[in-house]
Order: structure tokens, then sequence, then C-alpha cells
């Protein structure tokens, strides 16, 4: 049996419950976590403890206190219980200013499989929410992006899942292909979560890729001629040059942004060609329902 650790911060003077979370172990305040969680307000007191714990052996008690073993079954981590507990004690709030890992860390710990925290877990995905966009935003990325859509497959975060599910998608290809070890994300997405962005991407290459090649055509001939001259060098060339065939709204906000009244297209048709090419963002981003689902 692995030797348990006694928490550096959490093992409080004036504490009332001993709770141990895999190795380690925490002295805090009884009716604070009774109030807040029925999961803990239910556990059995432990059969034993570790002597570094106060050598509780088997009386199940540490400093006098009862011992309450969080199960393993329930799969809290040490780290998560800790984040928690900084909520609670207000030594790291999951506020505006609290980083990913952190809420995180009290988004599954406060889940109804796990330790069920209702109103913690409430404001743990108020802030995930937060820190993801809710609708189309190209060129966003994420380095937590892997785990941001683990959580909000697993907590049911319907509002961030798309950006997701589209940034992991559209970035499989970042890597340089001549790199002979390209890094690999620090979070690993389960094989069916991996499928779905796999699939999904090819949904967006196959709708996409018709748009790209066609080239913009315009109320007025001259305009048309403008843009059948420029679509392989302005356009197309680009996409293949960076993904950009994978990537269907930062190719088209490319194409949004590019200056074609200096290219010669007269200001009505550029207008309603941003206005088409902005519509076309907005059905990439609405077709992709069908696509997930």
């Amino acid at each position: 049996m692995p030797a348990l650790r006694r928490h550096a911060r959490y093992w409080l003077d004036d504490g009332s419950l001993v709770v141990r979370a895999q190795d380690d172990v925490y002295k805090v305040h009884r009716t604070l976590l009774h109030r807040h969680s029925k999961v803990l307000a239910a556990l059995p007191p432990s059969s034993s403890a570790d002597a570094n714990a106060e050598e509780a052996g088997e009386s199940g008690k540490a400093d006098g206190l009862v011992v309450v073993h969080i199960p393993d079954e329930l799969e809290v981590k040490s780290e998560d219980f800790e984040a928690l507990l900084e909520h609670l004690y207000h030594d790291a709030p999951v506020d505006q200013s609290a980083p990913f890992d952190k809420v995180a860390s009290v988004l599954r710990a406060s889940s109804k499989e796990q330790l069920d925290f209702p109103g913690i877990h409430s404001i743990a995905r108020s802030r995930m929410e937060e820190m993801f966009p809710t609708g189309p935003q190209p060129s966003f990325t994420s380095p937590h992006a892997e785990e941001a859509l683990t959580l909000a497959v697993t907590h049911d975060i319907p509002s961030i899942r798309k950006a997701l599910y589209y940034s992991i998608a559209t970035h499989s290809h970042d890597a340089d292909e001549s790199s002979p070890s390209p890094p690999s994300p620090a979070f690993k997405l389960s094989p069916a979560l991996s499928a779905r962005c796999d699939a999904l991407l090819s949904s967006l290459i196959a709708h996409f890729t018709p748009v790209l090649f066609t080239v913009a055509t315009a109320g007025h001939m001259a305009c048309t001629d403008v843009f059948a001259e420029k679509w392989m060098p302005l356009v197309i060339q680009p996409a293949l040059d960076d993904n950009g065939l994978c990537r269907p709204l930062e190719t088209l906000e490319r194409i949004i942004g590019i200056d074609w009244a200096a290219e010669g297209v007269c200001a009505e048709c550029v207008r309603e060609k941003r206005a088409e090419w902005r519509a076309e963002q907005g059905e990439v981003w609405a077709r992709m329902d069908g696509w997930l689902s």
C-alpha cells in the first residue's frame, strides 16, 4: 500500500474531517463539505488509514477524526479535489481569472459522476463556456482544445462543442510534414472523438472543394473578368499552400479580406460578394450540426 501524503495546505488545525483522495489526505471542515455534497456526506468512515495520517491504524481515525476515503471508482484525482477545495475555501475561486486547468479540475470533481457539488459545477460550466467560442470564429485554436472537447462532451456543454470540433478537425495537419517527430498534444482524444473529428474534416473538405474551385461571378461583366483573372493567384493558390481547403471559415475570411477594389472590382460587387462569402461561412457552420449528428 503506498504511503499517504498529508496535504501541505489543507491539513487545517481546526478541521473536523479527514478525507482521502488517491494517496493524499486532507483535514477539512465536515459541515462545509457536507453542505455542498451529498456524495461526501454519505461516504462511510474508512476502516483504516496510513500511518502518515497520524497512525490511524484500524480505528478509521486520524488526529482523532473520522477518515473517509473517496472511492477509487469515482475517479476523483487528488489534484482535482485540491482545486475544488481551493474554490470552497476562496483560495483560488473559479472566476474569470481562473486558468483552464483549474476550471477543468473543478468541473470534473464537482460533477454528478464524481462528488456532485451542483452549485460549484454550474459555476465551472459557466467559466468553461466563457473560455471558448460559442459561434463561428475563424482561426480559433487552443492548446486545451482536446481536453476541453472531452469535458464538453462528458459534461454536456453543447454551446462550445462545435467550435472545438472544428478547431481540432481543421488543425490536425498543422505539423510540418518534414518534421520527423511532430509534437503530440498533451491530452489525447478518445478513439470515438478522434473518429468524429476525422469525419467532420472529410465533410468540410467535400463541401468546400467546389466552393473554392468555382471562380466567383459578379453582377458586372468587368468585375467577373477580374475574378476570373485573380481567383487562382489570390484565392486558390494560397489555400493550397496552407491547407485552406481544410479550413473553410478561415479561407472565406481571407477571401473577404482581399482588397478587391484595388484589383479592379467595383464597390457594389465587392459588397455583394462579401455578403455571399459571409453567408457561406454561416452555411458551413449550420451544416456542421448534421455532419456531427
